[in-house]
């Protein structure tokens, strides 16, 4: 059963941790919002990100700022350190037969009461196989999106409560164009950060060959409306 959270905010002197968090945009939010007696964490894979990261951590001069370089579903930090985990648009990359363990990883990070307060792409109902095989949809994060009801079965099972997970109704038919805007807001047009721009660890173009290829599969899709399959999706859920 869905509830209705009312302590979503971050407090001063909590401890943060994203999950790939790529150039750490959020983790500076979040580390202004923690102030100096708090801590925010950002985690990912990727060497590139993490560097980047960290220059930015050096303009940004956040003492409170860290970044570790994990995959998620084994992340480098020990038990119960968080007070919240944040992720924008990222687990939807995780192949389906792991998703679960980005979830294990949550629910052993957080303290008790700790909670989840994420952002993803997810399924309305079951893709097609030619969505699914259609790699450039994952540009706009599809393909690999999990249902709405697969979500809440990983958070269930590793014991989260409260789960509330709600439809932002953003546009995702933003993903047929072609180019730089191809790279658009993971979460919608309006999320505070993309997350699948250039920068970014969680959706890299580079992954994806550009040309022909795609734009026959844009083409195929140019009828589809995105929204009818998937929707962007805000995630909470606390460790009791």
């Amino acid at each position: 059963m869905y509830a209705s959270i009312h302590y979503l905010t971050v407090e001063q002197g909590e401890i943060v941790v994203d999950l790939g968090s790529g150039a750490g945009f959020d983790v500076f939010l979040a580390a202004q919002k923690v102030g100096p007696r708090g801590k925010a964490i950002g985690v990912d894979m990727n060497k590139d990100m993490l560097e980047r990261a960290e220059r930015n951590k050096g303009r940004a001069q956040s003492d409170n700022v860290s970044f570790v370089e994990s995959r998620i579903t084994t992340v480098a930090l020990p038990d119960a350190i968080a007070d919240c985990i944040i992720s924008n648009c990222v687990v939807n990359l995780v192949p389906e037969g792991q998703k679960q363990l980005v979830f294990n990883e949550m629910f052993r990070l957080l303290k008790t009461g700790g909670r989840v307060a994420i952002s993803d792409i997810l399924t309305r109902k079951e893709l097609s196989q030619e969505l699914k095989r259609d790699m450039a949809l994952y540009v706009g994060c599809i393909a690999g999106a999990s249902q709405v009801k697969q979500y809440e079965q990983y958070l269930q099972t590793v014991g989260f409560h409260e789960i509330l997970i709600v439809d932002a109704h953003h546009d995702l038919n933003v993903y047929k164009m072609k180019g730089a805007e191809t790279s658009s807001h993971c979460c919608g047009t309006d999320a505070k950060n993309p997350c699948c721009e250039k920068s970014s660890s969680c959706c890299d173009n580079k992954t994806l060959e550009q040309g022909d290829a795609f734009e026959s599969s844009r083409n195929s899709f140019a009828d589809l409306d995105f929204n009818e399959w998937a929707g962007s999706f805000k995630i909470y859920a606390v460790k009791a």
